[in-house]
């Protein structure tokens, strides 16, 4: 590493402990994943480069995974089983409505007609930039749209947690997990889980076999695994310098024209899913806060650490989410493909 290289880091460093200082004091949720992500995208757009190896926001997606996989056990998923048409019903909403949007952006032009359904996916952000260039969809422009969602539904999944909560749960570090088995035992699962993912090519195979592996021990072994916070809290400022980091000031400079449509259009899905959260909130017997973040369109990992800062229905939240993210991996192609055939020839 250079020394223009370190200090850049340094600086970065700087950045994200001021800026999550500042959102602990206010007491806004997940400050640790928040204040890394605005302090990279003010270091990223002001023309200084630094990426994130991918084995290490690999590590902190299987981190991600372990987290989610506390809250959904066995017995959890068999009462969701019970209520499979609540969550059919959430699912094929949210992502009917965000294809809907991106139809409309096509539309009006706002985007290349493919790329502008493609970048509304509502979740799923990693895989629908990596499958979408096999589809005629320009990648850059795809993963701009759907990174910039994931930075809004943070942003406002975090202050809606806030006001519901009256902030008295939000302003925390990461609450450390503790269990009777090994510590050993979570960074070796975190790591096979890495290792795994990476060599599979699986899209977000970290955060999906950690969180299967963490279900299989706790469930099929009895392994209780702790998460202390030296763990959680790296991870968070891993995946908010990872998303942050992505927009550059080259990417910025090429959809400037398009940035005000685009943010429009995520605060319009934002503010549907968030209406939508209130049927689903009286169907499935959940607090009005667990359903939103259950239907909010951003990434499950970022949801995970917002859900796993406040006092919600972390299982119904984390089960919608991945049952969402599953389901878009196998319709997003063929429902990107069928409207593209609605729009005008480019």
């Amino acid at each position: 590493m250079t020394l223009r290289a370190a200090l850049h880091w340094a600086i970065l460093l700087a950045l994200s402990g001021i800026f999550s200082g500042l959102l602990l004091l206010v007491q806004l949720p997940a400050a640790l994943l928040l204040g890394p992500m605005i302090a990279a995208i003010l270091f990223a757009v002001s023309g200084r480069k630094l990426s994130i190896h991918s084995w290490l926001f690999a590590f902190a997606q299987s981190m991600i995974g372990l987290l989610m996989a506390r809250a959904l056990t066995l017995s959890v998923l068999r009462e969701i089983g019970l209520h499979w048409p609540i969550f059919v019903t959430g699912v094929f909403s949210v992502i009917l409505i965000s294809f809907g949007l991106g139809w409309v952006l096509a539309r009006l032009r706002v985007m290349p007609g493919s790329t502008a359904l493609w970048g509304s996916s509502p979740g799923a952000a990693s895989a629908m930039t990596l499958l979408c260039e096999s589809f005629g969809a320009d990648q850059r422009l795809v993963a701009f749209m759907l990174y910039l969602r994931v930075v809004l539904v943070a942003l406002a999944t975090s202050i809606v947690a806030h006001f519901a909560t009256h902030g008295q749960h939000g302003g925390t570090l990461p609450h450390a997990i503790h269990a009777d088995s090994p510590l050993w035992l979570t960074p070796l699962l975190a790591a096979a889980a890495t290792l795994l993912g990476q060599y599979t090519r699986l899209p977000a195979g970290p955060l999906l076999l950690s969180m299967v592996f963490g279900m299989v021990g706790q469930d099929g072994f009895g392994f209780h695994f702790a998460l202390p916070s030296w763990l959680l809290a790296p991870s968070y400022v891993l995946v908010g310098w990872t998303i942050g980091l992505r927009f550059t000031a080259d990417i910025l400079r090429h959809v400037w024209r398009a940035l005000p449509a685009v943010t429009l259009s995520s605060c319009t899905l934002i503010g549907v899913c968030a209406l939508l959260a209130w049927p689903i909130a009286h169907l499935a017997h959940v607090d009005l806060l667990s359903a939103y973040l259950a239907t909010s369109p951003g990434g499950a990992d970022s949801v995970a650490i917002i859900a796993a800062s406040n006092p919600v229905d972390m299982p119904f939240v984390m089960a919608m989410q991945v049952a969402r993210f599953l389901m878009l991996m196998v319709v997003a192609p063929s429902i990107a493909t069928l409207l593209a055939r609605f729009l005008p020839t480019e």
